[in-house]
């Protein structure tokens, strides 16, 4: 067995418009109960490596307030760890506030660990996916690069912010900007395996070159001049890159077959446990293909629409195709369609907020409507 250590990537987090104006996207609630970096944590764990750092550009505050003492995703908590890594010193230069910066800045991971092999994956990129054979394809090729990628036939639509690889026989010989000209595509997944020797070499010839070059340059430095490969991963992914597309791969995962897909059988996904009471249905409660989480209390009409917890639906109240985040209040009479209503907000007077599935109406933290 390989002595692994894992890079949780954040720094190339995309945003989803005002979910993410007061949070990381690895903290942003996904489903009622989980979190985006959960999955990529519950993927590192099932994967059997269970020393991680966690590389974070911003917004710390609310990735230490979900992450805890961070045990949810440790197998061994005696020997596992999970290091919030932070550049303090470049965090206010935008420039220069860039994942191998911070790398670099925390390189006493590196040295502690002595790992084998270094993961790089992101948050963004939500899927299962086991490691291990990422890391058992690259030994077998003798890859000095390993990219994880799915051939997909919908780039225009749905991965608009990615990369797309050029392969030849299984090598990878380009790595590009997602144009959008085409649905069929190679879409690199940011997922990377690496020796530690190569990537501590990579790290010090790009740094070298320019104090600006990001990870991604780094793959770009090394499709040039090294032996980097593909790895396909045929399994259930979707990219959260957009507030609708939020929506919309939130909302697909209550169809029982599409959620298979991602909670596979014995591939758990851990996050923190909250001790709230079981979720209340009152008398005039009707429930059909929605996620409720506990503490909610129901006494309205909930369809194809998932509530996290201690959402207050009351008497007369109608949610649909929608996402209601913590400790929210619909009162009564109101009809929701297509919203995503964020932490602690009310929806007090307004009886009539419907949106498009193309185009979800926004609900601000703690506003009162």
């Amino acid at each position: 067995m390989y002595k692994v250590l894992g890079y949780c990537n954040l720094h190339h987090s995309v945003k989803l418009g005002p979910l993410t104006e007061e949070r990381s996207l690895a903290s942003t609630p996904f489903l009622g109960r989980y979190a985006f970096i959960d999955f990529t944590l519950s993927n590192f764990s099932n994967s059997g490596i269970d020393r991680i750092g966690i590389l974070v550009k911003e917004h710390l505050r609310s990735l230490v307030k979900h992450l805890g003492s961070s045990n949810a995703w440790t197998i061994n908590t005696k020997i596992g760890t999970k290091a919030i890594l932070y550049n303090e010193k470049d965090a206010k230069n935008s420039r220069y506030n860039h994942d191998v910066n911070n790398i670099k800045e925390n390189d006493w991971l590196i040295l502690r660990e002595k790992a084998d092999f270094v993961v790089i994956a992101p948050v963004h990129f939500v899927m299962a996916i086991n490691y291990q054979e990422v890391i058992d394809e690259h030994v077998k090729n003798g890859a000095d690069i390993t990219i994880v990628y799915q051939k997909v036939d919908n780039a225009k639509t749905h991965f608009e912010t990615c990369d797309v690889l050029t392969l030849s026989n299984n090598v990878i010989t380009s790595l590009k900007e997602n144009k959008c000209t085409k649905d069929n595509a190679y879409i690199s997944l940011e997922t990377y395996v690496i020796s530690m020797q190569k990537f501590e070499e990579l790290i010090y010839k790009i740094s070298k070159i320019s104090a600006l070059y990001e990870l991604r340059d780094l793959i770009l430095y090394a499709i040039q001049n090294e032996k980097v490969y593909g790895f396909e991963h045929k399994g259930y992914v979707r990219c959260f890159d957009t507030l609708n597309h939020y929506l919309e791969y939130s909302l697909e995962l209550l169809d029982f077959k599409t959620r298979q897909k991602l909670f596979l059988e014995n591939w758990p996904i851990y996050t923190i446990t909250n001790d709230t009471p079981p979720t209340k249905y009152l008398n005039n409660a009707d429930v059909k293909n929605s996620f409720i989480s506990n503490g909610a209390v129901i006494d309205g009409k909930v369809e194809n629409s998932i509530l996290s917890r201690e959402v207050i639906v009351k008497e007369g109240a109608v949610i649909k195709n929608s996402i209601i985040l913590t400790d929210c209040v619909i009162s009564s009479d109101a009809h929701l369609e297509y919203v995503i209503e964020d932490k602690y907000s009310k929806v007090m007077r307004a009886k009539d907020i419907r949106g498009s599935k193309e185009d979800p109406i926004f609900i601000k933290q703690g506003d009162v409507i």
